[in-house]
């Protein structure tokens, strides 16, 4: 009886019973273990860098939106902060209104790299925190500027009204003084600043033509502060 023997013998299958386990396999040499390590550092400083560059991207459109959200806010900046970073308890640090930012963030985030999106997501804690500092004082300074506008525009009134009234007219000065007062009691200033501004209105002393000048020029102080 004749018996044929494949010519391809090195291709026949193993037997899988036969077959090496995986774990039978020893550790890669010590060339190799450098290849692979070297292989993941490159990678991660890639990926590092990688995020670092969407970040920059990230922060040219957040500040831009704050500059568009900043102009389209009111003259006194009401509603300025909220608009764009919304409100977050600051017991549970939940959100609970969401504002420009979240809707910036959320959609910046869709678009990245898969890989980059955790890096890019652990930033959003410091970056709405830092931002909601700047809109708060922006809002601050704004509604700053408002009240000093606003008394401004009154003390002008104020201003030509004693100028054209009777200098002999205490009552009616008064009535100016005690608004102007109240005015100032109402803005957002700061000890010294009230001070000065009760100051100027102090009544003034003499007579007739004078006293009139001197409660121009009191009222005239004031709007110069």
């Amino acid at each position: 009886m004749v018996h044929i023997i494949p010519l391809l013998a090195d291709q026949r299958r193993l037997d899988p019973g036969n077959a090496p386990p995986p774990e039978a396999a020893g550790p890669l040499d010590p060339y190799w273990q450098e290849v692979a390590a070297h292989y993941e550092r490159r990678m991660a400083r890639q990926q590092a860098f990688d995020t670092e560059i969407a970040a920059r991207r990230l922060d040219g459109e957040i500040a831009s939106a704050e500059a568009d959200v900043a102009a389209n806010a009111p003259a006194d900046g009401e509603g300025l902060h909220h608009a764009m970073y919304g409100e977050v308890d600051p017991h549970s640090g939940r959100i609970v209104l969401k504002g420009r930012f979240d809707t910036l963030f959320d959609n910046f985030l869709k678009q990245a790299p898969p890989e980059l999106r955790a890096g890019l997501a652990s930033r959003k804690p410091a970056l709405r925190e830092a931002g909601s500092v700047r809109m708060a004082m922006q809002q601050n300074q704004r509604r700053a500027q408002y009240e000093q506008d606003q008394l401004a525009a009154a003390q002008a009134e104020e201003l030509d009204t004693i100028a054209k009234s009777d200098p002999d007219d205490h009552v009616a000065f008064d009535a100016a003084r005690h608004a102007g007062l109240d005015l100032i009691a109402k803005m957002n200033l700061d000890p010294r600043e009230q001070a000065a501004g009760r100051s100027r209105l102090a009544r003034p002393h003499g007579d007739g033509a004078d006293r009139g000048a001197d409660r121009a020029r009191s009222w005239a102080g004031n709007r110069e502060a």
